[in-house]
């Protein structure tokens, strides 16, 4: 058996399938309720999502080059360890593992228990979603088709669901949606910090690098399924949104703390559903949402792995990380990771105010994608002769917006939260210190295996 995955079998419809499956999570049920009653607008709501699609876009663009350079498992871990080197490349890993996968899943299943619980009174939130979590990643070391299958039969049935979604809300009776530009709170730090919870949602649009060393064709299915899937899913985003719009007030969309205060509404979607459709259809909401974010919890755990089988591959990580089983999965890393994504969810006391949550997560992983897509002009100077099986249209507008974006999405929200600024940047240290117990320093003779391959 080989040492590293060579037997490529995702082709572009189940690749864009997992980008499209990663996408949709418990993002777009409860994002919206977090921030639209600071904003007030519906305008400046649609824009928030339309302006995070954008990014996503831009950046899908961006990485489709990169991913079509460098086809190999590891996504934006191996883009900066190849730009910037082998510390900042562990820096990505470890934050992209913890937050984007291991901290986003643990949120997702604890969710998922949640609405489960809606069903089954007696079925503890916690229990549910240690359940989901080791039955996904058994699953996924069965072997890669396995759980190719499974990803895109859930993807399929969620996207059919989420149309009949929008269909039937904006069919209902409800408020005209009220698009006026000059009244709206556009360019603020308030707009910026709702572009960051609201990019939460769209984690996931660069899906495919991750794993590109499984994509037939790389060089042109790794980039067309970042392209793809993140276009469709700007689109349901939007249509959604406006089914929130057509349901309520951006500035209505708030409850009232214990102590008075406006928060936003958690989980949004039950609460549009009931509106428009009344309380019997919120039982049908719930087990929709149920699927999408089974959904959501089997990609992360298939894209994840490699994640952490690429850092081993490269001596970051203890080599036993790296290790294949019989049906060329990373089976070790895909354990290491359900079992982490188990414990912090044993850990966890609640789900905590989610735009802090959001913020946190959110703020590291947009710096780590504003580099990456830097890489693009770093990588065109440095290596102007390197074959890229697929260029940037438009170069250099893309990569410009997306890290202008990025940027300004960074500074405001330090300045809108400067606390979860500080968790964030205190979380970053703590893994750079910590670096001599989890790395071999990079220097093993895997290291220079993986960049060849």
């Amino acid at each position: 058996m080989s040492d590293a995955p060579q037997n490529r079998k995702l082709g572009l419809f189940s690749a864009t399938a997992a980008v499209i499956a990663t996408m949709i999570g418990a993002g777009i049920w409860g994002t919206t309720g977090g921030f639209a009653y600071k904003l007030g607008s519906d305008f400046a709501v649609l824009l928030v999502w339309l302006f995070c699609g954008l990014l996503a876009l831009t950046g899908a663009l961006s990485l489709g080059e990169l991913g079509g350079m460098m086809p190999r498992a590891g996504g934006c871990y191996t883009f900066i360890r190849k730009i910037y080197g082998p510390t900042a490349g562990y820096l990505t890993g470890v934050l992209s593992s913890l937050l984007a996968f291991v901290g986003a899943m643990a949120f997702i299943a604890m969710l998922l228990g949640i609405y489960v619980q809606t069903f089954v009174p007696s079925a503890p939130p916690p229990l549910v979603a240690c359940i989901a979590v080791m039955v996904f990643s058994a699953i996924h070391c069965a072997g890669l088709r396995e759980g190719t299958w499974v990803n895109n039969a859930f993807t399929v049935f969620k996207v059919l669901v989420i149309i009949a979604f929008i269909v039937a809300g904006l069919s209902a009776d409800g408020r005209p949606v009220q698009i006026q530009i000059n009244e709206a709170p556009v360019f603020t730090t308030v707009f910026a910090a709702a572009m960051v919870s609201a990019s939460f949602a769209y984690l996931g649009w660069e899906t495919t690098t991750f794993i590109g060393g499984e994509v037939k064709n790389p060089g042109r299915v790794l980039p067309w399924s970042l392209v793809i899937g993140t276009a469709i899913v700007i689109i349901l985003y939007l249509l959604i949104n406006l089914v929130y719009l057509h349901a309520q007030a951006p500035s209505d969309m708030f409850v009232l703390g214990e102590d008075g205060q406006k928060t936003g509404i958690r989980v949004i979607g039950p609460y549009v559903s009931e509106k428009l459709f009344g309380e019997n259809m919120v039982r049908w909401f719930n087990s929709m949402v149920i699927v999408v974010l089974l959904s959501t919890v089997s990609t992360i755990t298939m894209v994840g792995g490699r994640v952490l089988y690429a850092m081993a591959k490269a001596g970051q990580l203890p080599s036993t990380v790296a290790k294949l089983n019989k049906n060329d999965v990373p089976a070790n890393a895909l354990l290491i990771q359900g079992t982490i994504t188990v414990i912090f969810i044993l850990a966890a006391n609640n789900l905590g105010t989610l735009g802090d949550v959001l913020d946190y997560i959110g703020l590291p992983l947009t710096i780590i994608m504003g580099a990456t897509v830097a890489g693009v002009f770093i990588l065109r100077h440095r290596e102007p002769s390197t074959n890229r099986p697929f260029r940037v249209p438009l170069y250099p507008l893309p990569p410009i917006l997306f890290i202008a974006l990025a940027l300004w999405m960074t500074i405001s929200v330090a300045m809108e939260n400067w606390k979860v600024a500080i968790a964030s940047t205190l979380t970053v240290l703590v893994i750079w210190v910590l670096k001599p117990l989890l790395a071999k320093g990079g220097t093993s003779s895997t290291s220079s295996e993986s960049e060849n391959q």
